[in-house]
């Protein structure tokens, strides 16, 4: 039997994520606190703060894999409202179709990670493929930091492609990201 022949990738509802907030935030430390990204308590107490007011917004999903007990990786995020500045301030703008949101149209891909001894295994792909196929939404976006080769290379492997970077402020711990979008929704969840 294989590692991953154990592994139960699910999605939650508002009311099991805010339960397994505090395991969320966990792995998201474990993930974020490695190379490439190298995070800091600032941004960990950040993602631990934003997160449960994440659960209130429309279309919000979180998916998770387990093997047994243990949560192995993580993704979540929410359908981009009507009235988003996720495409305001692009280094490089996009057009105003493009931009235009009706509330269905994007799903956000906030945050996504696979411990360390679980990559490579297709835990991080079942959970990706689980987290925007539901989503209902005809595409997705998602930031992610130029620095974070290895990450940009799996992301264009299923599909993603870059149009644009954005300039953030802190706290976010790097002031640049790509902003990528996958406008190829994945119809079936792999197994």
């Amino acid at each position: 039997m294989t590692p991953t022949e154990n592994v139960t990738v699910e999605t939650h509802g508002r009311q099991e994520s805010l339960v397994l907030a505090g395991t969320i935030c966990d792995l998201y430390q474990a993930v974020f606190s490695l190379p490439p990204f190298n995070g800091n308590r600032a941004e960990f107490a950040n993602q631990r703060s934003y997160f449960p007011n994440l659960a209130d917004r429309p279309g919000f999903r979180l998916t998770t894999a387990r093997s047994g007990p243990e949560f192995v990786g993580f993704g979540y995020g929410y359908l981009l409202p009507a009235d988003t500045r996720w495409w305001t301030g692009l280094a490089e703008p996009v057009d105003e179709e493009f931009a235009t949101e009706t509330g269905t149209r994007t799903f956000a891909v906030i945050d996504y990670g696979v411990l360390p001894g679980w990559r490579g295994l297709g835990v991080g792909h079942r959970i990706h493929d689980e987290l925007v196929a539901g989503s209902g939404a005809e595409r997705a976006t998602l930031s992610v930091q130029p620095r974070a080769a290895r990450t940009q290379t799996i992301y264009r492997r299923w599909g993603w492609r870059k149009v644009s970077h954005k300039l953030l402020d802190p706290p976010i711990p790097a002031p640049v990201f790509d902003i990528l979008v996958l406008e190829k929704m994945p119809t079936a969840r792999r197994r």
